[in-house]
């Protein structure tokens, strides 16, 4: 095999996966050496003394454990490049490199030190001391745990904890090293190996001390919920409020009689799927009696007894003020906005920047309100305006960055639209059931339309599913009224020209919805009935409705050719649909429920389809799908075990970004070798869109 077999072998692979390989062979290989040779220190004869052929094997086995140092160095290093801004925040990070330099130093010793003495022996054989088997103790403890760290990496049990685990383990081996040979024994080897267990035990006391103390400073879980409790005293909801949220994008649970929003939680636990229900037994079922501290961060309100609907959907926190502000991390204008990629950190209420082209972090956009939600852009890719889910709109100047104006639209929203004359945006609320419309640019409301429907006998507001724009049209689901209305905005007043109902049998909820490429067909998944509706644009009419997995997730769409592409929340299955017939031509099985699949819409040849699954077991891989025979043609990881999700192409179609909520991390993928680019650091990342590709596709 030639260096281009190699180098292709690679490229197939990916280049995190071959570091990865060559570390875990670095691995293997110094724990078996140096376990070898420390069994042959412990175990050479009842006399203590090496012969000549088993110092000859110990030669050996230092020169093996040199290689393994070296690979072990260098794809480390590689594996270091690819996700630095993730590791120096781990503790065990460092632990591990402490680990790595004592695993060095030793080996230096003992190659200078000992074998030269063994070496220079006359007799043929040399008796044991305790530097000799201290070194050898030191080096098999320090291989293990290495490896250990390899396994537990994204535990992070922290510096101190992990180096008091390591000079604990020493010091017990140490111990043991000497009982062993105690019989054959020098008494000033005795001592040392007792010194030695001493001191190590020393150490440890020293690091579980430090780790302790920066525990105790830390804020428990238990306060956490005590506090939560305190915060939202008072509140009360009924079971039928309760049932109203009952999907992994808007989820309640009651258990033992307290509602808890877990709308977090249930993108991340498969469990989660109960939602809207009364979930008590299950719960007591897999986590004990009473409710965990973990659990207590999602607690809203008690339960209380009766039925009907009251003030629900509100979140958890609100902001009463908001006044957003930017953070610039190069000079301003240096970018160019359709490049831009922007990444909504949803619990810490931010926008992180990043430029496209060259994937470098370029500022921050602060307090941009309780869960950043959707967004939207000017055609001249000068404006964004992006909603929070406690109902503050902000525009932002995406040629500085620089927030202009924030405005509440809302109690709880969801959707964004604008229109394609740049004169009007639309916000879709689910408290109150309305669409909102702003002038784009003063921000001055407009006009606000109820989402009034009759159902069994009365009138109630619906909340706003997907909102997206036809030209100069605003068209939105009615998420719990199953139907969708069409708003002309050319109109004096800004009339209701369509109302269609009934979409998915009268079963709710119609969630999100995306225009064909052509802008001539409205796609609208009906989760309720299993199907995606299929609206002609012109008349607003139903054409077809495609039986699609369980509870069908649109996003901002994806097409290739005649197909279009529906992921399932409910199941690992994607729906491929032929626009030419509107029937399903293939159903592609993946690891687990996905929300998210994107296409390269400015590039028709570019073949890939690239989809998520973001629950369940296998919520940490991505899946490439080749659109000429729709079949997953490549399973990528970002994060082992971490929840990945939201593909987005880069303006120029080269790059694919993932984001990484759980894992704080926003990964780049070569779009067409689908290697690894680049790691960028975020915090709690949940959906990334590039400025340039939403503008130009309909509907976004």
């Amino acid at each position: 095999m030639g260096y281009d077999d190699v180098m292709e072998l690679f490229s197939y692979i990916g280049l995190h996966t071959a570091y990865l390989l060559v570390f875990s062979i670095a691995l293997g290989i110094g724990i078996g050496a140096s376990l070898l040779s420390y069994v042959l220190f412990l175990y050479s004869g009842n006399d203590g003394r090496i012969s000549r052929d088993e110092f000859n094997l110990l030669k050996i086995s230092r020169v093996v454990l040199w290689v393994a140092i070296l690979l072990y160095g260098l794809s480390g290093l590689g594996l270091f490049t690819l996700a630095y801004e993730s590791m120096v925040e781990l503790g065990i990070f460092y632990a591990s490199m402490t680990v790595a330099m004592i695993l060095i130093g030793n080996e230096v010793m003992f190659t200078t030190r000992h074998l030269p003495r063994v070496r220079d022996t006359r007799d043929g054989s040399i008796a044991l001391d305790a530097f000799v088997l201290e070194s050898g103790a030191v080096s098999a403890i320090s291989w293990m745990f290495l490896m250990f760290h390899h396994v537990i990496y994204r535990t992070d049990i922290g510096y101190f904890a992990f180096m008091a685990l390591y000079a604990a383990t020493v010091s017990i081996v140490t111990l043991a090293t000497w009982f062993v040979r105690r019989r054959s024994a020098r008494s000033r080897d005795t001592a040392l190996l007792k010194r030695s267990a001493i001191a190590a035990f020393f150490f440890a006391l020293i690091f579980a001390g430090a780790w302790y103390a920066k525990a105790d400073l830390s804020i428990k879980p238990a306060d956490i919920g005590k506090r939560i409790v305190a915060e939202v005293a008072g509140t009360t909801y009924t079971l039928d409020d309760v049932a109203l949220h009952n999907n992994t994008e808007d989820c309640w649970l009651v258990i033992d009689k307290k509602v808890f929003n877990a709308t977090e939680a249930a993108r991340l636990h498969p469990a989660m799927f109960n939602c809207g229900q009364d979930v008590s037994e299950n719960y007591h079922k897999n986590h004990g009696e009473g409710i965990r501290d973990k659990m207590m961060k999602y607690y809203i309100a008690e339960l209380r007894s009766g039925t009907g609907v009251t003030n629900v959907d509100l979140p958890i926190q609100r902001n009463e003020t908001l006044k957003p502000y930017r953070e610039l991390y190069v000079d301003e204008g240096s970018w160019n906005p359709r490049e831009l990629m922007l990444v909504v950190e949803k619990d810490v209420e931010k926008l992180l920047i990043i430029d496209g082209t060259s994937h470098k972090v370029i500022g921050r956009i602060h307090d941009v309100g309780f869960q950043p939600h959707t967004s939207v852009y000017s055609s001249d890719a000068r404006y964004m305006y992006i909603i929070s889910r406690d109902g503050w709109l902000t525009k932002i100047d995406l040629t500085t960055l620089e927030p202009i104006i924030s405005v509440l639209v809302g109690e709880n929203s969801r959707g964004t639209a604008i229109t394609d004359n740049d004169k009007y945006v639309a916000i879709g609320n689910y408290a109150p059931g309305n669409l909102v419309i702003l002038d784009a640019i003063s921000m001055k409301v407009l006009k606000t339309i109820p989402l009034t429907i009759e159902k069994d006998g009365k009138q109630i507001e619906s909340r706003a599913g997907a909102v997206v724009e036809d030209g100069n049209r605003i068209i939105v689901a009615l998420k719990d009224g199953t139907s969708v209305w069409a708003i002309d905005t050319d109109k004096s007043g800004f009339p209701v020209t369509h109302k269609f109902s009934d979409i998915g049998g009268g079963k709710p909820a119609l969630h999100d919805a995306f225009l064909t490429p052509n802008g001539s067909h409205y796609i609208v998944a009906s989760q309720g009935s299993k199907t995606v509706w299929v609206l002609d644009v012109e008349t607003m009419k139903p054409i077809a409705e495609v039986a699609t997995g369980e509870t069908p997730h649109t996003g901002p769409g994806a097409a290739w050719g005649n197909y279009i592409y529906i992921p399932s929340l409910g199941e690992g299955l994607i729906t491929v649909v032929d626009i030419t017939t509107w029937k399903p031509v293939k159903y592609i099985k993946t690891g687990g429920p996905g929300l998210f699949v994107r296409s390269y819409s400015k590039n028709p040849k570019y073949p890939y389809v690239w989809a998520d699954a973001a629950f369940g077991d296998h919520k940490d891989e991505i899946y490439v799908i080749d659109a000429r025979i729709n079949e997953i043609v490549k399973t990528i990881i970002p994060v082992k075990g971490e929840s990945s999700w939201h593909p987005e192409f880069t303006y120029d179609g080269k790059f694919v970004y993932v984001v990484s909520q759980t894992a704080n991390e926003v990964e780049v993928y070569d779009a067409f070798t689908f290697d690894i680019v680049k790691r960028i650091k975020s915090d709690t990342p949940s959906a990334i869109s590039n400025v340039g590709l939403r503008i130009e596709e309909p509907g976004l």
